[in-house]
């Protein structure tokens, strides 16, 4: 059977995170299937990319996904992860945020491991590429309000109470730095290689 160069697939473990993706997906741009990125649902040779969008950070066996998508790429397929450096983790804006930059340096994968880890699973070309995105300034009030509904995972992973005391805290600090607006640059790193 031809290997369809236009296919688009999309993974996702979470059965209530797929549901949302497929009703948001209405043009149906690309196909959602529900699976684990430690053993990927496809056969080997299939793809011609694979790009992770801050993911590598959720799974648990780094190596294991990094060695199911190497299986799963046609022969010169390319891979690229969007991730985040401890150095952006340090920088962040959350940094003043009691607790979350500790969390965030324990489970983000130093980019020098993730590239030794494509390297020895045998991916060639392996190069890294920090970006930053000038986001523009936005309301601090609209900022704290993201913050308070927890829009990044690491705020869920903090128990209620420390979360509750964190924020007080944030909200001053954030305040007092920015005043009524505040200018947000988005820093990741692009991590490209090759089957």
């Amino acid at each position: 059977m031809p290997v369809n160069p236009y296919l688009f697939c999309a993974l996702e473990p979470s059965i209530d995170m797929l549901k949302q993706a497929v009703e948001k997906d209405k043009p149906k741009r690309r196909s959602w299937v529900r699976g684990d990125g430690q053993n990927l649902p496809f056969r080997g040779n299939m793809f011609t990319c694979t790009y992770m969008t801050l993911v590598l950070h959720h799974i648990e066996d780094k190596a294991k996904t990094l060695k199911e998508i190497h299986r799963t790429l046609r022969p010169n397929g390319n891979l690229v992860v969007m991730t985040i450096s401890h150095q952006h983790v340090r920088k962040g804006i959350l940094n003043l945020f009691p607790g979350v930059t500790s969390i965030d340096l324990k489970r983000v994968p130093p980019i020098p491991s993730i590239t030794k880890m494509m390297k020895t699973i045998g991916y060639r070309n392996v190069h890294y590429h920090p970006y930053e995105h000038d986001e523009g300034a936005i309301p601090t009030e609209q900022f704290l309000e993201r913050v308070k509904n927890k829009y990044i995972s690491t705020l869920t992973l903090l128990a209620e109470e420390q979360f509750q005391k964190g924020y007080k805290i944030f909200e001053q600090r954030i305040c007092r730095k920015f005043g009524k607006t505040l200018k947000r640059t988005a820093r990741f790193v692009y991590i490209t290689a090759n089957k």
